[in-house]
């Protein structure tokens, strides 16, 4: 009989905990996402000059072509 009751106490904590963490997991992809757009952001915070002069000599060089 005491192993029939504690399996149904188990079972109930069990539900309750399952219960309690339904968002988590929705949180812990939200904030990989985010650590992972604040890393690219830095990066391209870094870059501004390289990127800059990159896209102006592209830009040349294409208007060259143009008649």
């Amino acid at each position: 009989m005491s192993e029939r009751i504690s399996l149904v106490i188990g079972r109930f904590y069990a539900y309750r905990q399952l219960k309690s963490e339904e968002g988590q997991g929705a949180v812990e992809y939200a904030l990989a996402v985010l650590a992972v757009a604040a890393i690219i952001a830095a990066a391209m915070a870094g870059f501004t000059n390289e990127i800059t002069n990159f896209m102006t000599k592209a830009g040349t060089k294409l208007q060259s072509y143009v008649p």
